[in-house]
C-alpha cells in the first residue's frame, strides 16, 4: 500500500483539529461560567431566604415578648414614680425646713429613701442567683417604714393630715410594688400556681391575724406555708382550718377547759420537763392488765407523789424496761447500777414501779 504525503493537506488537517479543540475548550469554559453563575444565584437566593427567616423569627420573638416587655415597663414606671415624687418632696423639705444647701439637698432623700431600695434590689439579686436572702426583706420594710414616718410627719406639719398620709404612702408604695413583683417571680421560679398565690393573698386579707401567726410559726419552726397555716389553726383553735364552725367552737371550749386543768396540775407538780418535753409526773402503766374476777377485786392503790429527780429517773427506767435492759420489777440496786444517783431516789422509783405493776395473788401463792 502506497501513502501519498501532502504537506498542505496535513497543515489543513492540523488547523482543523486545533480549531476543534479550541471550540471544545471554549464550550467547557462557557459551561463552567454558567455553572458558577448558577451556583452564585442559588447561594444568593438561599441567603435571601435565610435573612427572611431570621426577620420572621425576630418578629415572632418580638411579638411574643412584647406583652411581657410592656408589662415590665409598666411595673418599672409604677415603681419609679412614687420614688421620684417622694425624692422630690424630701429634697424640698431638706432645703426649706432643714436649711440644707440647695446643691446638697438631694443627699437627704438619698439617705432616707435609698436604704430600703438597696435592700430590695440586693434581695432581688440574691434571689435570682439562688442565694439566701436572709433578713434583707425585714430591713427593707423597716427602712421604708422610717422613710414613710418622716415623710408623713413633715407632710402633716407643712400641709395637713391628708398630705402627710399621701407622702407617707409614696415612701411605701414603690417598695410594696417591687416586693409584689419579686414575690410573683419567686413563686413562678418555685413552680407555685396562680391559685396558690391568690389563696395566700386572700388569707392575708380575710385572716390577717391568723396569717401573721402562721408566718411566725414558719419562721420559728422552718415549715412551708401550708404546714405553718395548719399548725397556726391548731395552736389557736385546737382543730385545723378544715373544721366546721361548730367544731371550732367546741374545740375552743375543750382547749380552754384542758388548759385550765393543766395549769392547775402544773401548779400542783403534776408536770415536769425532761429534755425540753413536758411530761406528767404520774405516768400510766406500760401494759393494761386484764380485769381480775369480781371475787379478787381489791381496794385501788393510790400512786405516791414522786420528787422531781425520781420522776425523771422513772421515765428513764420505764424506757429501759421497754427496751429489755431491765426487768419489769427491777430492784433499787439494779436501777442505781444502771443510772447512778442516790439510793433514796432509786427506792422511790422501785416503789412507784411496784405500784404500777402489783404482783397478782396467784403468783404470790406460787
Amino acid at each position: 500500500m502506497t501513502t501519498i504525503y501532502d504537506p498542505r493537506a496535513a497543515r489543513t488537517i492540523a488547523k482543523a483539529e486545533a480549531a476543534k479543540a479550541q471550540a471544545q475548550a471554549e464550550a467547557v469554559r462557557e459551561q463552567t461560567r454558567r455553572d458558577r453563575e448558577a451556583r452564585r444565584a442559588e447561594q444568593a437566593r438561599e441567603e435571601r431566604r435565610e435573612r427572611r427567616r431570621e426577620r420572621q423569627q425576630r418578629w415572632a420573638r418580638w411579638r411574643k415578648a412584647a406583652p411581657d416587655t410592656a408589662l415590665a415597663g409598666l411595673w418599672a414606671a409604677l415603681i419609679v414614680a412614687p420614688l421620684v415624687l417622694a425624692w422630690d418632696a424630701q429634697a424640698r423639705f431638706a432645703a426649706a425646713v432643714l436649711h440644707v444647701p440647695a446643691g446638697m439637698s438631694w443627699l437627704f432623700p438619698l439617705a432616707i429613701e435609698a436604704g430600703a431600695w438597696v435592700c430590695a434590689f440586693e434581695a432581688h439579686r440574691r434571689a435570682r442567683r439562688g442565694a439566701p436572702v436572709g433578713s434583707l426583706l425585714r430591713w427593707m420594710w423597716l427602712l421604708a417604714g422610717i422613710a414613710a414616718a418622716i415623710n408623713a410627719a413633715h407632710g402633716t406639719a407643712d400641709y395637713g393630715l391628708v398630705a402627710g398620709l399621701a407622702l407617707g404612702t409614696l415612701s411605701l408604695l414603690g417598695v410594696l410594688l417591687h416586693h409584689i413583683r419579686q414575690s410573683l417571680d419567686a413563686a413562678e421560679a418555685d413552680g407555685r400556681t396562680g391559685r396558690e398565690i391568690s389563696q395566700r393573698f386572700a388569707r392575708w386579707l380575710m385572716f390577717p391575724w391568723m396569717s401573721w401567726r402562721a408566718a411566725r410559726v414558719a419562721v420559728r419552726v422552718g415549715l412551708d406555708h401550708p404546714a405553718a397555716w395548719e399548725a397556726a389553726w391548731i395552736d389557736r383553735h385546737g382543730v385545723g382550718p378544715a373544721a366546721s364552725r361548730r367544731d371550732r367552737r367546741l374545740a375552743k371550749v375543750i382547749v380552754k377547759r384542758q388548759a385550765k386543768a393543766d395549769r392547775k396540775a402544773a401548779e400542783n407538780g403534776g408536770f415536769t420537763i425532761i429534755n425540753g418535753v413536758i411530761l406528767r409526773t404520774t405516768l400510766p402503766a406500760l401494759d393494761v392488765p386484764a380485769a381480775p374476777p369480781a371475787a379478787e377485786l381489791s381496794t385501788p392503790i393510790e400512786q405516791r407523789k414522786l420528787s422531781r429527780r425520781a420522776a425523771a429517773l422513772l421515765e428513764s427506767t420505764r424506757a429501759a424496761i421497754a427496751a429489755g435492759e431491765l426487768p419489769e420489777r427491777p430492784s433499787a440496786n439494779a436501777i442505781r447500777r444502771r443510772f447512778g444517783g442516790a439510793m433514796e431516789t432509786a427506792q422511790e422509783v422501785r416503789d412507784a414501779l411496784a405500784d404500777m405493776h402489783p404482783v397478782a395473788s396467784g403468783s404470790e401463792a406460787a
